[in-house]
């Protein structure tokens, strides 16, 4: 019983604990005390076939600046919407189009929000563009969870097609489930994680929301059950 409400109380606090990590981030980078985004990442990097991606949902100040702005439009109870799957299935490809471009040496000014952000906003470079960019996509997250994140984000793109392999992940119990939606409609990065078991999709950020607004607790951070059954049959 004791582990059991210990549990429950980890749930609630995950979300505080994300913001206080994400606000660690954002103060470094304000700060200058932790300027260096780029070598943190490749340092998740090597996580990322075991864990999945953390860096995008807990550590990148531009991801952390759309969680936040999301939060204030919710306190002053702005109109919030989420793209129709039948878009939303085509649209999340765009970001590995545009990770494809990027290979071929094909840029789009747009897609250097994230570096804006990240590193020019704070070293003085910011242009007249530059600053029209970044605004667009603050005025965008408004309304709508992690546009950048969701549709532009090359480098989430790249985390992503690795964090497939993943052997730690989100997981459902199915009979546990009253489908009530309610993680799919608070997930943002709009991933439909009633429909699946253990979530292997690459536009994943590991935030943790599924997990604290499961109302039934159905939903958990853990070993992919495949997996575990895999080595419970090597060793016997």
């Amino acid at each position: 019983m004791k582990m059991k409400i210990k549990i429950q109380f980890i749930r609630k606090q995950i979300q505080i604990l994300r913001v206080i990590i994400q606000a660690i981030f954002m103060s470094g980078l304000i700060l200058a005390f932790m300027p260096q985004y780029n070598p943190i990442g490749k340092y998740l990097f090597l996580t990322i076939l075991l864990l999945g991606v953390f860096f995008c949902g807990w550590v990148c100040p531009f991801g952390s600046l759309q969680d936040w702005t999301a939060k204030l439009a919710r306190f002053l109870k702005l109109p919030r919407y989420q793209v129709p799957d039948k878009f939303q299935k085509y649209l999340q490809l765009a970001r590995y189009a545009f990770y494809a471009f990027g290979t071929l040496g094909i840029a789009f000014a747009f897609l250097n929000a994230r570096k804006i952000f990240n590193h020019d906003l704070f070293a003085g470079k910011l242009t007249l563009t530059a600053g029209i960019i970044l605004g667009l996509f603050i005025l965008a997250s408004l309304f709508i969870d992690r546009p950048f994140c969701n549709y532009f984000c090359t480098k989430g793109a790249y985390y992503g097609l690795f964090s497939v392999l993943r052997i730690f992940g989100i997981a459902r119990d199915e009979n546990k489930c009253i489908h009530c939606h309610l993680c799919d409609k608070k997930c943002p990065m709009n991933i439909k994680i009633e429909k699946n078991k253990f979530i292997r999709h690459p536009n994943c950020i590991n935030c943790l929301t599924c997990v604290s607004v499961c109302p039934k607790k159905c939903i958990s951070y853990k070993l992919n059950r495949n997996t575990q059954a895999t080595a419970e049959k090597t060793i016997h």
